[in-house]
């Protein structure tokens, strides 16, 4: 998707992104990754679109609340903000994460020139999750074990298929082809349904 321009808040950002593609049609599969995992179902109720894939990306609960950012990060990322603002995510966790997670120079900096700067007031709040959110289905696709194999259990959980592709966080940029064959795969099969 297009860059949505500077958001303050979650709910300028899923409002942003449901203006997007409010106009896409009925059979609209929304895909989300990493952070924009918790963001779909919000997205979701704006354009009336299911089902939603995950690709290594938190799921929301069923009912209730989401926190952005798990609290041990949240307590990282204060000490990153300065005058209330985050460097972008790309020089959150040093500079050799980015060099790993696209090894590729010219790929890697397309992805940090598009960054944005978010305030930390950002993360420090809740996500309301829709009511009946989950009953209208969903996919995963993991990519990284380590970090989002819980996440994609509990989608397994949930009945909804899970397609394993083991490598890094942003294969979804260093491998892109075998990532939306894995969508493809998963929304037919969310379609079918």
């Amino acid at each position: 998707m297009p860059a949505v321009g500077p958001v303050s808040s979650w709910s300028e950002f899923a409002a942003a992104v449901a203006a997007q593609v409010a106009n896409v049609g009925d059979d609209t599969v929304l895909v989300g990754h990493s952070g924009a995992g918790l963001l779909l179902p919000q997205v979701a109720a704006q354009v009336g679109a299911t089902p939603l894939i995950f690709v290594d990306a938190d799921v929301p609960p069923d009912t209730g609340e989401a926190n952005l950012m798990p609290a041990e990060i949240l307590v990282e990322l204060r000490r990153l903000a300065v005058d209330g603002l985050l460097p972008p995510w790309s020089a959150w966790f040093g500079p050799d994460a980015m060099r790993e997670l696209v090894p590729d120079a010219e790929r890697r900096a397309a992805i940090t020139a598009e960054l944005p700067r978010l305030p930390l007031a950002y993360f420090e709040n809740r996500v309301p999750v829709p009511a009946g959110w989950a009953a209208a289905g969903g996919g995963y696709v993991l990519l990284s074990d380590e970090a989002y194999g819980d996440q994609s259990a509990a989608a397994a959980r949930r009945g909804w298929p899970v397609v394993r592709l083991p490598g890094g966080h942003l294969d979804i940029v260093t491998r892109p082809k075998p990532i939306a064959a894995a969508i493809i795969e998963i929304a037919a099969e969310l379609v079918r349904n």
